[in-house]
C-alpha cells in the first residue's frame, strides 16, 4: 500500500548567484531536527527546523540586505494548498516561497519580475551588475562587517528565545524578531520588531558583554 504523505514546495533566492533554489519537502523530512536547502551554486543555504513546540523556523538568507530571515509557522501552514511567501522586511521582494507547485512556481516568476523592477528602478541593469557592484562594495568595506561568529551567535540566541516564549514587544500576539549590528564599530546589536517597531540595543563591546548576552534569559522591547 502507497502512503500519500504530505508535501510542499519550498524555494529561496540565493544571494551568491541570484535564482531560486526549489525543493519538494514532504512531511517525512520535517520529521528531523533540521532541513537544509542549499544552493546547487555552493553560495547560500536555507535551513527549516523543527522548533520545542512542533512549529517550523524557517531561516532564509536575503539578497537585497543581506541579513538572514527567519519565521516560525506551523505545519499545517507550510503544507497549505495554495501559496505562502515571506517578503524581505526592507525591499518587500518575496525571498521565500512555500506552496503547491504550480502555484509557487507562479509566485517565482513574480518575485523574478518584482527583484529586477527594484534593480532596474536602483538604475542597475540586471542581476549579473548588481552582484558585482555588490562584491565591489563589500570588498572596499569589509572592515565594517560585523563579526561573523558574533551574527551566528545573536541568531542562536534570539532563536532559542523567541521558541522559549521570553521576547516580548508592543504586538499583543507576539512580534517578529529580527537584528542588526550599528554603531561605528559595529559592536552593538539592535534587536527590533518588524511588526511594532519596538527595539532594544544591547552593547557588545568586549567579552565580557558578549557573555553577559549568552546568559540572558529574557528580552523586553520597547
Amino acid at each position: 500500500m502507497i502512503l500519500n504523505s504530505a508535501e510542499s514546495t519550498f524555494a529561496y533566492r540565493c544571494p551568491a548567484c541570484g535564482k531560486m533554489v526549489f525543493s519538494i519537502v514532504g512531511v517525512f523530512t520535517l520529521s528531523g531536527d533540521l532541513f537544509k536547502l542549499k544552493c546547487p551554486c555552493g553560495g547560500s543555504q536555507a535551513e527549516l527546523r523543527r522548533t520545542s513546540d512542533g512549529k517550523i523556523r524557517i531561516t532564509v538568507p536575503c539578497i537585497v540586505c543581506g541579513q538572514d530571515h527567519s519565521h516560525v509557522i506551523n505545519k499545517s501552514s507550510f503544507f497549505r494548498k495554495d501559496v505562502l511567501t515571506f517578503p524581505c522586511a526592507y525591499s518587500g521582494v518575496d525571498i521565500c516561497i512555500i506552496g503547491e507547485e504550480k502555484a509557487a512556481a507562479k509566485a517565482a516568476e513574480q518575485a523574478d519580475s518584482d527583484f529586477l523592477s527594484l534593480l532596474r528602478s536602483a538604475g542597475v541593469a540586471d542581476f549579473e551588475s548588481f552582484a558585482k557592484a555588490r562584491d565591489l562594495d563589500n570588498q572596499e568595506h569589509s572592515q565594517s562587517v560585523a563579526d561573523p561568529e558574533m551574527q551566528s551567535i545573536v541568531h542562536f540566541m534570539l532563536c532559542e528565545l523567541e521558541d522559549e516564549g521570553n521576547i516580548s514587544c508592543k504586538c499583543p500576539d507576539g512580534g517578529h524578531y529580527e537584528f542588526k549590528f550599528v554603531g561605528s564599530q559595529l559592536d552593538t546589536v539592535l534587536i527590533y520588531c518588524t511588526k511594532c517597531g519596538a527595539s532594544v540595543s544591547i552593547p557588545l563591546t568586549d567579552t565580557v558583554a558578549a557573555n553577559a548576552f549568552l546568559h540572558t534569559d529574557k528580552l523586553v522591547l520597547e
